[in-house]
């Protein structure tokens, strides 16, 4: 048998978890302390689940006095998000990457695909509701992420692009990249000719370009990024809340601005998005229309989206 103690690697480490793993080899070698042998890196999953109004999300349920006006009924048929630059957070601040498992499905190098619709009726679905990877062994007090993909990675071909980044529902057009976030629903369901369409879709907009089937010219005047950081979380026992209701409690779901698209769409002429993008934790620029003066929304502060949920 090899010797561990004088082996040496022929290959690249391109894992925490092997590094570690070498490292505990190493230090056991010629020493009589057991403790030496500690792995410096833990696995750990980090796991996210959707509500509305503190309600659990349940695929095509219809959940009551959401936003404002009347009826203030919704419908929610489809919650899928893309989150990336995971790192757990000391107590000093001190960041800890989480090193995302490469499965070849959710995951793929720093990004992973959040998709929590389960069962929307026509059969189970398969889901992913975790984040996946390796961190070195410490003490942690919280977690930041961003949510969205990385301006490197949203603009690759579709046709060639790894999973989760071929996710035909999450993808917009090469030059505008992926959907951040998707959110399907529907304001005042079953209510006759009253019934409306309103979604959130967040993704990069102003991506310069004359060809929407090729990849911008240059990076995407607003990229609509959000960076999220929770105080008080335990990896190992807590789940991270997506409430959209939050997102949604200045909007009428039952209205939607003749001429745009449905719900916001992350359009900076688009009036809907007037009261959703701040709460998304993004600054917004409203332009309505050629020669219109820009008007500025700025992030809502606390941001409400997401938060921490105890066992």
């Amino acid at each position: 048998m090899t010797d561990p103690c004088n082996r040496r690697s022929s290959f690249p480490m391109r894992s925490a978890l092997i590094v570690s793993v070498i490292a505990a080899l190493i230090g056991g070698c010629g020493g009589d302390d057991d403790n030496n042998s500690l792995p410096v890196v833990r696995r750990a999953a980090i796991q996210f689940q959707g509500q509305v109004n503190g309600q659990d999300f349940v695929c095509g349920a219809t959940y009551e006095n959401v936003g404002i006006g009347q009826p203030g009924t919704y419908q929610v048929t489809d919650w899928r998000f893309y989150v990336h630059d995971v790192a757990l957070i000391k107590a000093d601040g001190a960041r800890r990457a989480l090193d995302l498992d490469q499965d070849g499905v959710w995951q793929y190098e720093n990004v992973a695909l959040l998709d929590l619709r389960q069962d929307c009726g026509s059969g189970v679905l398969p889901g992913n509701a975790e984040v996946v990877g390796a961190v070195s062994n410490e003490n942690y007090t919280g977690i930041c992420f961003k949510v969205g993909v990385p301006y490197a990675l949203n603009h690759i071909n579709d046709a060639t692009a790894p999973s989760p980044l071929n996710n035909s529902g999450m993808l917009w057009n090469w030059r505008g990249g992926r959907k951040f976030i998707r959110i399907d629903g529907m304001g005042a369901p079953g209510d006759g000719n009253n019934a409306v369409a309103f979604v959130v879709h967040l993704g990069s907009t102003e991506c310069p370009g004359s060809n929407p089937n090729a990849p911008p010219t240059a990076t995407c005047g607003y990229p609509n990024i959000a960076e999220f950081c929770l105080n008080g979380f335990d990896a190992d026992q807590d789940r991270i809340l997506m409430d959209m209701g939050a997102a949604l409690e200045a909007s009428d779901v039952a209205f939607n601005t003749p001429d745009t698209a449905s719900g916001c769409m992350s359009g900076n002429a688009d009036p809907e998005c007037i009261a959703i993008m701040p709460r998304l934790n993004l600054d917004f620029t409203y332009i309505a229309g050629a020669g219109a003066a820009p008007e500025q929304y700025p992030r809502v502060i606390p941001q409400r989206l997401f938060s921490v949920r105890k066992p």
